[in-house]
């Protein structure tokens, strides 16, 4: 018989989109975690997108890009039209019956769903509510979506990339993405574990 794994019995629903969010959530279901990835019908993550590689002998589509289909391994999938009543009565029953919700939206987006953190612990007392946006939640720029490129050069970390008295030469890659979905795993074990201690809801904000 296999040995259970750590994260067994815990639900996720999952926000998350490009890299940051999933790549969290990515290693959450390798931990044993059941994590259900919501996407909107007109408007999926757009790693699907065909300008990203795909898988070599399969007909390109967006169930075919090997980056996306890497990134949210582990997971289960549905989409929702969170632009109608019906669709956000979904999302309010699954968080009902879910230990986490995670996302990585601007701060206004769950707010504008009316399913902010205390709307949450409403619909499930017990429920881990984590937010990996960009800029947080407080602060001048909180409103604002941002990607990882954009926030290592606000944060200086393009600044300091090239070689001594020639211009900053750039990172070849998103590294504030992948760190950010490290720290946003380690954010949701934490916050379990505070739970399990506690018996309490919690919110926590991951920001790049």
């Amino acid at each position: 018989m296999p040995t259970p794994r750590p994260l067994e019995g815990i639900r996720i629903l999952d926000f998350t989109w490009v890299r940051a969010g999933p790549i969290a959530t990515r290693w959450l279901g390798s931990l044993g975690a059941e994590v259900i990835k919501v996407e909107w019908p007109l408007n999926m993550d757009i790693l699907r997108s065909n300008r990203f590689t795909s898988v070599p002998g399969i007909e390109p589509s967006p169930n075919s890009i090997g980056q996306f289909n890497d990134t949210n391994a582990n997971k289960l999938g549905i989409t929702v039209n969170t632009r109608t009543e019906k669709g956000l009565d979904l999302v309010r029953r699954l968080i009902a019956i879910s230990d986490v919700v995670i996302e990585n939206f601007s701060s206004r987006i769950m707010q504008r769903w009316g399913l902010g953190f205390e709307e949450m612990t409403k619909l499930n007392p017990d429920v881990i509510y984590i937010s990996m946006a960009g800029f947080g939640h407080t602060g001048r720029n909180h409103h604002y979506g941002t990607m990882g490129p954009a926030a290592q050069a606000l944060s200086g970390l393009t600044f300091q990339s090239g070689l001594p008295g020639k211009p900053p030469a750039g990172w070849g890659w998103s590294y504030l993405d992948d760190t950010g979905g490290m720290y946003g795993a380690m954010t949701v074990l934490t916050a379990l574990h505070h739970r399990r201690a506690t018996g309490k809801a919690s919110m926590s904000t991951c920001p790049r």
